[in-house]
């Protein structure tokens, strides 16, 4: 049968992708961490072990070259492509770029910036010059961007090192699947990453990626492979330059850049970095607000969400945050918080995602033939209004009733008298491919507009974190969710946790987390 002209473009794609990668890093083992092994040498190995904040030091002490850290990274990144099909694009200029860094360095003795010769990954939706940002769709494969995005800028800047760019979903959703096939979690194949830069992080396989989030886009990645992610507020960070699949101009459901890392730590050094580079003066959509840690509390008085009402989390999700509410006990202030108007915000949420009917998306699909993809459909046909664009009042009515939620939460965690939130990320562990259809305690964060980071736990799903057969699910979106949990299957998949810090106060959040995440896991 002869191949469709989609088909042809898409070997094209991949094929080029293939021969981005050296003979001589070929793997032999599908093991992502047999990979790293057979690939990478003692010292390359030690070199990805190390965090962002760690490796900035190195270098900047001269003790690891960029070109040493750069050629660690791809070669790590080249295994963790051929165990979890993660990247888009290896970057061909990484090294040469290193090289310029390391020239530079030796002329002057001193780095050219706070990231001097770090290497960093960016997600398919995020802008770098002579690149495409494709954002999951073929069909703007081979645009290349004439300009970086503004966070692209700064990180440039401040001497970083771009080496590949990591795969996303078809609409950005908690699934990676599209036209270079499916991604998988480098803990376990039958599980999602939730994104390419999820399994490259988890994979040790970058020390920073640049992603973004308007329904969990960095913290579901995060939580699925084990690492730490970050989510601020809008309007701090630039988003100039990334890829949107929502009608341009449209603010109702709001979109952040964020980051994905390997300790809280290096959270915080990403969005210091960028609220210091003073993005406002470029992006008027931002808030002029520098970098300006409150003073912080002796004990902090977190709340704890166990459920949020629609649809409770299974029982290796309770059994973690059980866990990380007792260790926290010995250092914070623990208050049960009840879950407020969850329902009533994915209603809200389901509806602002689409305010064209999704026709952007399947505009988008159409111009290159590539099929709709189940998880595609699936989110644009919760909207209720698939292929109908919305009229101006019902968009006035959603945007009224966004506002109004945000006024009463805000009362509610007031009346609550708390610092922060611990919840879960998401009702399961890392999903099986295919059945990622809750996006609810992620994205009601988003329509809040409030920080949110996740932290790993240091705990794993075992296949005895079996469902209570006395429990009933209370309406069909549970039953479903709990229906497609499978601790066999899921056991082994790391366990992290939610802390949701209050509107605008991003700096307070990262200083939280580190504190919790560090409480959890001592």
């Amino acid at each position: 049968m002869a191949r469709s002209a989609t088909q042809k473009r898409i070997d094209e794609v991949l094929a080029r992708r293939e021969a981005a990668i050296p003979a001589e890093w070929r793997v032999s083992s599908s093991n992502p961490t047999q990979a790293l092994h057979e690939l990478l040498d003692d010292r390359e190995l030690a070199i990805v072990d190390l965090s962002a904040i760690q490796l900035r030091d190195e270098i900047a002490a001269g003790r690891i070259t960029a070109v040493a850290a750069t050629t660690a990274y791809c070669k790590a990144a080249a295994a963790a492509q051929q165990t979890t099909n993660c990247l888009i694009e290896l970057f061909d200029e990484a090294l040469a770029s290193a090289r310029r860094l390391d020239i530079e360095f030796t002329r002057t003795s001193r780095p050219v910036g706070p990231l001097h010769g770090v290497p960093i990954s960016v997600a398919d939706d995020v802008d770098v010059h002579g690149h495409n940002a494709s954002a999951g769709f073929l069909s703007l494969v081979d645009k290349a961007v004439r300009e970086d995005a503004h966070a692209i800028a700064i990180l440039r800047e401040a001497g970083a090192v771009f080496f590949c760019r990591t795969t996303k979903a078809q609409v950005l959703a908690l699934e990676t699947v599209g036209y270079f096939g499916t991604t998988s979690n480098p803990w376990n194949r039958e599980l999602t990453s939730g994104s390419g830069e999820g399994a490259l992080l988890g994979m040790k396989a970058s020390p920073l990626g640049v992603a973004t989030d308007v329904g969990g886009g960095v913290r579901s990645p995060a939580a699925a492979t084990g690492v730490y992610g970050f989510k601020p507020t809008s309007g701090r960070l630039p988003a100039v330059g990334v890829s949107v699949i929502h009608p341009e101009g449209w603010h109702g459901m709001p979109r952040t850049q964020g980051v994905l890392a390997r300790s809280a730590a290096d959270l915080e050094l990403y969005v210091r970095l960028m609220c210091e580079a003073e993005p406002w003066h470029r992006d008027p959509a931002l808030v002029v607000r520098p970098w300006n840690p409150s003073r912080h509390p002796a004990r902090l008085r977190v709340g704890v969400m166990r459920d949020d009402g629609v649809v409770a989390p299974v029982e290796a999700i309770q059994r973690a945050l059980e866990i990380a509410t007792n260790r926290l006990r010995k250092t914070c202030d623990i208050v049960e918080f009840q879950p407020f108007q969850s329902r009533q915000a994915w209603d809200i949420a389901r509806r602002l995602y689409w305010p064209d009917g999704g026709a952007r998306v399947m505009d988008a699909l159409a111009d290159s033939g590539e099929e709709v993809r189940p998880l595609t459909k699936w989110i644009i046909d919760q909207s209720g209004h698939a292929g109908r664009i919305l009229g101006t009042e019902e968009l006035f009515t959603l945007c009224a009733q966004r506002d109004d939620f945000r006024t009463e939460l805000a009362a509610h965690w007031a009346d609550a008298g708390i610092d922060v939130l611990l919840m879960p990320v998401g009702p399961t562990p890392a999903p099986i491919h295919g059945t990622a259809k809750y996006w609810n305690y992620t994205s009601y964060w988003n329509l809040a507009d409030h920080p949110a980071g996740v932290f790993p736990t240091g705990l794993f799903c075992n296949a005895d974190d079996t469902r209570d057969p006395h429990a009933f699910p209370r309406n069909a979106v549970e039953k479903e969710i709990w229906e497609s949990y499978d601790p066999a299957v899921q056991a082994g998949a790391p366990l992290c946790l939610q802390l949701i810090g209050q509107r605008g106060y991003d700096e307070d959040t990262l200083w939280a987390l580190e504190q919790v995440a560090a409480a959890v896991n001592a």
